[in-house]
């Protein structure tokens, strides 16, 4: 029977060794300080959950091999991270797409998408939209509004499920939304920037473009971070973001939780 006992609870103990998760950590922030959200704040925040990885917004192109940063900047994420290194063993690594800006800008999505929304406001303050379009345009307004009030307040207050729809929302707008609005208005298609390499284009075109960066953006990143979740198994993993790509990041990554054995949490559950 003793015999029995113990190879019950060296079964329970395996089990239990077995079945550990893996927690994740979608931590949405602000870029630069603002009230109620600092390097202070994300500091404190770090030091109580205490991860064994941090996931900076960043490329590789940011880091020494031996994943040091080459240079500091005043954000946030960098100079709470930097403290956070400097005070606790922690790996830092980068999970952002490779040449961000620079692919950006050599498809034609930088600048020609805000000029092509400088564009599209000029129309609206003018009355040149038809009052569907009108009424499009001010949703996204009051929506972007909206989810921009939330940085004031707080890391709660932009790191949960309600915030996360308004961003979803936002988004559809911005992305899906205004660009079927200069879908409708040649202006768009005939109004050019040209590139650096001589080459031109449209502002729709560009816009597009800019819409289909967000989507491959986003699915860039969470397969980055789901390779870290495979390499650092039964650890405590934070991923930095801008609180605009929660939703985005948890949808494409939650499906996985049960598949790779990791759960995702608030850092308000610590």
């Amino acid at each position: 029977m003793k015999k029995i006992l113990e190879f019950i609870f060296i079964g329970l103990l395996f089990c239990s060794c077995t079945t550990k998760r893996t927690e994740l950590i979608l931590l949405g922030t602000v870029h630069q300080p603002v009230q109620n959200f600092t390097p202070d704040s994300l500091y404190n925040i770090l030091v109580k959950i205490k991860p064994d990885l941090i996931l900076f917004e960043v490329d590789s192109s940011f880091f020494t091999k031996d994943f040091n940063f080459k240079k500091t900047w005043n954000s946030n994420e960098n100079i709470a991270t930097v403290k956070y290194m400097n005070n606790f063993d922690v790996d830092v690594r980068p999970y952002e797409f490779t040449g961000r800006n620079e692919y950006r800008i050599k498809i034609g999505s930088r600048p020609t998408d805000s000029k092509a929304l400088k564009l599209l406001d000029s129309l609206y303050k003018n009355n040149q939209l038809n009052s569907l379009n009108n009424r499009v345009y001010q949703n996204f307004l009051e929506v972007n509004d909206n989810l921009n009030s939330f940085a004031y307040l707080g890391a709660r207050a932009f790191n949960n499920p309600e915030t996360d729809k308004i961003a979803q929302i936002r988004q559809k707008y911005h992305y899906i939304e205004l660009l079927g609005i200069m879908s409708e208005y040649q202006i768009f298609s005939d109004t050019y920037y040209v590139k650096s390499d001589g080459d031109s284009i449209s502002y729709f075109e560009g816009f597009k473009k800019a819409s289909e960066f967000w989507d491959l953006r986003n699915h860039t990143m969470s397969k980055n971070i789901l390779h870290f979740v495979r390499e650092y198994h039964d650890k405590k993993i934070i991923v930095l973001n801008g609180y605009f790509h929660r939703y985005y990041l948890n949808s494409l990554i939650k499906p996985k939780e049960d598949e790779l054995n990791f759960t995702i949490k608030e850092f308000y559950e610590y």
